[in-house]
């Protein structure tokens, strides 16, 4: 088939060499170039064709409303595929086309018994022309090939005929014009056995005259290669970040209520993510991950900013748009990039500055300190900027040195005085301002003032407010300064519900991704802090509006990460613009783009990979309060005791630090990562994946000449281990422990013992400070304990020397075997 429409001018786009033996016009390397279509010169807003089927039951009328419906008609659709493929002879796949398909499909299931087989064929060409676009590096190459002299043409594997497939071209690529165009379904053959040949044959073309591009190392690759036909390899991007796409789509259908009704049409977000992955040439560690996961985030996050700015803009008044340092700074870098000629100031404020500069209002220090759970004298000097005799004397009162926030904020007017802490409160507010009107142009003008953050609670932006009000008329515009309009990447809403005259907004709203699930996104929202920040220490103080900073703490290392990850983020921004397709743009519909920047945030936080555990497990979260405590982000050494000593539903509620705990999860096994995502969205059901009693146990505790029997209750684990807790009150200075273990298992893993102390039971077992204890501390009687390889008899015993002296009233040991020989059962009783 051949079409004789006009060529358009393509220009080269970003990243092509056209190093590909037919770049220029003198006489071609070859006689003809043929191209594959889908996943080649077509690309297809969605990952898979799966997302086409989805968008063709949008089309032939079904309630999409209805939950699972739409997944059932992709899986139904699929599998119409399969049962029309396998009518050939003998049972073999053969190639077939659309109507071959929609006639095998179930359509009165679904509502649409009046459609004919030509309506559902119609409905999925339609969808077919709303998700494809041309990818613009391999039109370049194509137009290439043509002004070379070359014969240019298709060959694809498609139930697609050529007349359907001229029609999704020119709808794609006015005026593309071609010489031949070959579709398997037509021929009756794929490219893998026999189309290749028959183009040969067809065009009159010897198989060294001909190279063909394609993405599939078989079809485009192997296949024609064994005919001496030259091949050059399309790829869409590395098969690591096929994965990463699978687990997002995981995590969209059960984070995103969205899900329930479609979860593989994001309007080309991850097809531009995949071309971004594609065209990588910065090798530096963080440049690829802030291509295809943190700028896409970012970007998206972008574009609701830019409307929401819009949108206030358009109701008049002088509106000044400021990013919030120092997490803000990626967010600064792609508005100035996007938007050069919207200007926007890139202000340093912290929550400790803010809430500082309001800590002689109503509410006093409460908001600044209220959520520390521990607080010592060095950290409060600190925080604070000053020390007196009465702070060393409080905190000297209390046990070990320490006391919560709440405490210390009741305290401070007492032991300082008003008159102190107003005048801390009045310095800093001044400064604060002073630094509003030399980063803000015509800040005194300024009707609305647009922060911009990461986000969460919205504590800088209530901070400023307070600040504004105590500073009255010379706060700025009016008699309380300007209307303050927070827009966060992610929120917790009850927390920014009321805010008066002033507003704030999730792109990650609480619509968006449930409550819940937002909580465990922020447990772990450190790594994403870190990747944003600015690389600079936080800000301390003002000094005439300028910038008094704490010293940076993060090593080189760190620092040279996190600016590869904000450029390979912009270099995501870039790219998105070389698409000229119609109608491609992945933030069209914001609602769309936040469901699914939620789920590659959720995926990145949640279910990091191996590449991302070692690209960023040891990087280290500075606490930017005045302190200079680092904390690690991923630890699995830490969790390592914890995952024996608890059950699975405790052990993924492990507090922080470390900071990135899904991250330590992960680090022992990827199991144990995907179920602490799980756990995010409430998936894991104690019957199966919590501790379940199956059966008791006689362990006798050894406290010098004494023994004393305890029957202690045997633990099914959701893996098929026995957890034993053993409870050692230290009055009665148990030395040992013996567990008759052949009772358990003749052949066992020991996995390892763990000692927790408390006040209580409830409190050992409780803490996170787990000891480990060494091998030699275990022994055995009557068995064989090799490298934790337990044979026993059946009276054999496993002997546990215990630590001399627990530090606390009581101390809980924990026991972990893995059965050998078969695993145990938990039994209802009756």
């Amino acid at each position: 088939m051949r079409d004789d429409g006009y060529d358009q001018t393509i220009t080269a786009p970003r990243g092509t060499t056209g190093d590909d033996g037919f770049s220029g016009h003198p006489a071609p390397a070859y006689a003809a170039v043929s191209f594959d279509l889908f996943d080649t010169l077509l690309m297809r807003r969605t990952t898979t064709p799966d997302g086409v089927f989805e968008r063709a039951c949008h089309h032939a009328g079904a309630d999409v409303a209805r939950p699972g419906l739409v997944e059932s008609f992709v899986q139904h659709r699929r599998a119409a595929e399969a049962r029309a493929r396998k009518r050939g002879r003998g049972g073999r796949t053969r190639e077939v086309g659309i109507e071959d398909i929609y006639a095998l499909f179930p359509k009165n299931l679904f509502g649409l018994s009046d459609r004919t087989v030509e309506d559902l064929v119609e409905a999925e060409f339609r969808a077919e022309l709303d998700l494809c676009v041309i990818d613009p590096e391999v039109a370049w190459l194509y137009q290439e090939a043509r002004e070379s002299g070359a014969r240019t043409g298709f060959v694809s594997d498609t139930y697609w005929s050529a007349a359907r497939l001229a029609l999704l071209l020119r709808h794609c690529r006015p005026g593309l014009a071609w010489d031949f165009l070959y579709a398997s379904c037509e021929h009756g053959t794929g490219k893998s056995d026999r189309l290749f040949e028959r183009v040969l044959a067809g065009e009159k073309i010897a198989p060294g005259a001909l190279i063909h591009y394609g993405d599939h190392p078989v079809a485009d690759g192997a296949a024609p290669q064994k005919l001496g036909i030259a091949t050059r390899p399309w790829a869409q991007a590395a098969p690591g970040f096929a994965g990463v796409l699978q687990r997002e789509a995981a995590l969209f259908s059960q984070l995103v209520p969205a899900g329930a009704t479609g979860s593989r049409l994001d309007q080309g977000f991850r097809t531009a993510r995949r071309r971004a992955a594609r065209s990588l040439f910065d090798r530096r560690p963080g440049y690829a991950l802030g291509a295809t996961v943190l700028g896409p985030v970012m970007a998206a996050f972008d574009r609701f900013v830019a409307d929401r700015v819009e949108t206030l803009e358009a109701k008049g008044g002088r509106v000044a748009v400021a990013f919030l340092a120092r997490d803000g700074m990626l967010s600064h870098r792609l508005w100035r990039r996007l938007h050069p000629k919207r200007p926007a100031a890139y202000v340093e404020i912290n929550r400790r500055t803010a809430l500082l500069a309001g800590a002689d209002g109503p509410k006093g220090f409460a908001p600044l300190l209220d959520p520390i759970d521990v607080i010592d004298h060095p950290a409060t000097v600190a925080m604070l900027g000053l020390d007196a005799p009465v702070l060393r004397k409080f905190f000297g009162r209390k046990p070990g040195g320490r006391t919560d926030g709440a405490e210390l904020a009741a305290a401070l007017p007492r032991m300082l005085g008003r008159k102190v802490l107003a005048g801390l409160a009045e310095t800093m507010r001044a400064g604060l301002l002073a630094h509003l009107r030399r980063s803000i142009p015509d800040y005194d003008a300024c009707t609305d003032l647009v922060l911009v953050d990461l986000g969460y609670s919205a504590s800088v932006q209530k901070g400023l407010r307070r600040a504004l009000d105590l500073a009255g008329a010379g706060a700025g515009a009016g008699d309380r300064g300007p209307r303050l309009h927070g827009l966060y990447l992610l929120t917790r809403d009850a927390a920014t519900d009321d805010l008066g005259p002033d507003t704030a907004e999730g792109f990650s709203s609480d619509l968006v991704i449930p409550p819940l699930a937002k909580e465990a996104l922020l447990r772990n929202v450190a790594v994403l802090e870190q990747l944003c920040c600015a690389p600079t220490g936080s800000v301390r103080a003002y000094r005439h509006g300028e910038v008094l900073r704490e010293p940076d703490l993060r090593d080189p290392a760190q620092l040279a990460l996190a600016q590869a990850a904000q450029d390979g983020a912009v270099h995501f921004a870039d790219t998105i613009g070389d698409f000229d397709g119609p109608g491609f743009d992945p933030f069209a519909d914001l609602s769309v783009a936040a469901q699914w920047s939620a789920a590659i945030l959720a995926r990145l936080l949640l279910l990091p990979t191996d590449d991302e555990l070692v690209l960023l497990g040891s990087t280290r979260h500075d606490v930017n309060l005045g302190t200079r405590n680092r904390v690690a982000l991923a630890d699995p050494d830490h969790a390592k005791p914890l995952a024996i000593a608890r059950a699975l539903p405790e052990l993924v509620a492990m507090p922080v630090p470390p900071m990135w705990p899904a991250a330590s999860l992960a680090g022992l096994s990827p199991l144990a990562g995907w179920l602490y995502a799980q756990s995010a969205a409430g998936n894991l059901p104690g019957d199966v994946l919590g501790d379940l009693p199956c059966g008791t146990i006689t362990v006798t505790l050894l406290a010098g000449e004494t023994t004393v029997p305890v029957e202690v209750t045997c633990l099914r684990t959701p893996t098929g281990d026995i957890r034993l807790r053993v409870p050692l009150p230290a009055a009665r200075r148990i030395e040992g422990l013996a567990l008759p273990i052949g009772r358990l298992a003749e052949r066992a893993l020991l996995r390892g013992v763990t000692i927790q102390e408390g006040e209580t039971i409830a409190a050992a077992m409780a803490s996170t400070a787990v000891r480990t204890l060494p091998p030699e501390a275990v022994h055995g009687l009557g068995i064989d304990l090799v490298d934790r390889l337990v044979r026993s008899t059946p009276d054999g015993k496993l002997l546990v020397v215990l630590p001399k002296t627990p530090g606390a009233p009581i101390a809980v040991a924990t026991i972990l075997l893995t059965p050998l020989d078969q695993r145990p059962l938990a039994l209802s009783e009756g």
